[in-house]
């Protein structure tokens, strides 16, 4: 674990994390003041109640004795009415008739009584009612007394709004809670959402890793899912949030292979848990990777925090991880990945991040971030029997989840940084969708490698509503056979408008002669260079395109 040294000189403590410990501990006096206030109005709620219930035993008590009474007298009257009914005495008629009369009035008197013991019983309910209700208030109990009813049938403006005013210790409450978890998912509109995280608090509103309210840190733990894929919030919490889902999954995806395969030599195994055990593996391996791929070193040009900007449990899991700040860089690069990218082979790509981050420091002295976005299920290679990057279905599903994405960070960030999208092979079919309709994202440059052609209804480079568009392919065959058998457009055509890519020979550089993202990383393959390896014109030409 990672040690943070205090420095502390004359009494003052200079560690970085010092703001954030300050305000931490600010929030836990106020949030012990909060608890203190709802005590004591539950307190005061309690010693009332308490007061009329003792006043209502009090004449149950007196009720009760009356009515012992009433009845001891009615028996003692009937006792005297039979008694006199055998007696012979002259007066016996005389007396008959007072009995009677005495009789009706005792049975007066315990209708009277009988009511009385009722209207107790309407006031003891009534008070209890009443109780209730003030307990339930949210002066007493703070946001528990919200229902899941209410939380559904909230408008995101008065979620946000029912949100903005919960203290740490009543969100920790709602840890777990699965309504009020789906209707914060729910919310797409990310200015919103940015607005709302900004409200929260922190030095800057948004916050940041080492310098954040306790009511940020509240959200993190409590919805870590949610708060890491929910387009709006800062990428320093969605990162934190990912962390904590990220090492709960691997784990959990450990013990379910590690249980399977304990079963494999006993009685009882079948075919049906040979594909369970196999399914269970390849999960467990693309988190894996994915979370070796946050944790690898990489030789970079210039330092960078590593974020993991979403995480999407799947099947199969999602994911991106940006190299560089997002919260905090002027140049942004979203790099969308092609056929056969999965979560499995995450590192790969966060490899070519790396490579087009250094690149880009040749070009400019701007904080840049390369965000390695696997955000959508690319379609599997179709050497492998997939004939599904020749059709758009995966494109059209993906498009969505992208543009979401690159709203979010224009809501997150603001609009004055410069926004890049860098697709490869299918992931330009999928980009060219998602940038096309969505027209104020500000992108500055989008560059198409290796295209597997633009759908028809993206006409021309100008529909990608971008201040550049490139495009560019290499001496391979992959990308025009994608091309054609599917019938989409090529980007570097002539009629389609974008500047052309220099992915060749040159300067004394590689030219791109793989479909490949990266190829030139061992003895076997010495003589292929894919678009995103040192040393190419490809990686070159990418990255000043970038910078502009």
């Amino acid at each position: 674990m990672r040690q943070q040294a205090a420095v502390i000189t004359d009494g003052e403590w200079k560690a970085k994390n010092k703001t954030s410990f300050i305000a931490a501990a600010v929030e836990v006096g106020a949030g012990g003041e909060r608890i203190a206030s709802h005590v004591d109005r539950a307190a005061t709620v309690l010693i009332a109640y308490a007061t009329r219930i003792e006043q209502i035993q009090s004449e149950a008590q007196s009720i009760k004795a009356a009515q012992d009474r009433n009845h001891d007298d009615l028996s003692a009257n009937a006792r005297a009415v039979e008694k006199l009914r055998e007696s012979d005495a002259d007066d016996a008629s005389v007396r008959m008739l007072g009995l009677s009369a005495v009789a009706a009035g005792l049975q007066v008197s315990k209708v009277a009584l009988e009511q009385s013991w009722q209207d107790l019983v309407v006031r003891r309910r009534a008070a209890d009612a009443e109780a209730a209700s003030k307990l339930g208030e949210s002066e007493v109990i703070g946001a528990f007394a919200t229902s899941a009813a209410a939380i559904t049938g909230m408008t995101d403006e008065q979620l946000l709004a029912f949100l903005s005013g919960l203290g740490p210790e009543e969100i920790a409450a709602f840890a777990g809670n699965t309504a009020l978890a789906d209707r914060l998912r729910k919310v797409l509109d990310p200015k919103a959402v940015a607005d709302w995280w900004s409200g929260l608090g922190g030095d800057d509103g948004k916050g940041s890793r080492d310098a954040h309210s306790a009511v940020q840190e509240a959200f993190i733990a409590a919805f870590p899912v949610v708060v890491g894929n929910l387009n709006g919030v800062a990428y320093w919490a969605r990162d934190s949030a990912n962390r904590i889902t990220l090492k709960s999954a691997l784990a959990d995806a450990k013990q379910r292979v590690q249980a399977l395969e304990a079963q494999r030599n006993r009685p009882g195994w079948s075919p049906a848990l040979e594909a369970q055990l196999a399914d269970a593996t390849k999960y467990r391996d693309q988190l894996q990777n994915f979370d070796a791929g946050r944790r690898k070193h990489y030789d970079l040009n210039r330092e960078g925090v590593r974020q993991l900007t979403s995480l999407t449990l799947g099947p199969p899991p999602l994911g991106a991880i940006s190299i560089g700040d997002l919260d905090t860089a002027a140049n942004a690069t979203y790099v969308v990945p092609g056929m056969g990218t999965t979560l499995q082979d995450s590192t790969r790509l966060l490899l070519a991040a790396a490579n087009l981050r250094n690149a880009q420091s040749l070009f400019t002295t701007d904080d840049t971030a390369v965000v390695a976005w696997i955000g959508y299920e690319t379609p599997g290679p179709i050497a492998g029997g997939d004939p599904s990057v020749l059709y758009d279905g995966k494109a059209h599903k993906g498009a969505p989840l992208l543009s979401a994405e690159l709203e979010g960070y224009r809501a997150s960030v603001g609009p004055d940084t410069k926004l890049n999208v860098v697709a490869h092979s299918y992931g330009t079919t999928m980009s060219s969708i998602a940038v096309s309709q969505s027209p104020d994202l500000g992108v500055n440059s989008y560059v198409a490698l290796g295209s597997a052609g633009i759908p028809i209804d993206v006409p021309n480079a100008a529909s990608l509503h971008a201040d550049h568009v490139y495009a560019g392919t290499g001496d391979e065959w992959v990308a025009p056979g994608g091309r054609i058998g599917s019938g989409r457009n090529d980007p570097d055509s002539f009629g389609f408008g974008a500047e052309h890519l220099d992915v060749g020979p040159g300067s004394g550089n590689e030219g791109v002669n793989a479909h490949d993202p990266l190829r030139h990383d061992d003895d076997e393959n010495r003589d292929k260079w894919g678009y995103f390896d040192e040393g190419t014109k490809s990686l070159l030409s990418t990255a000043e395109a970038t910078t502009r």
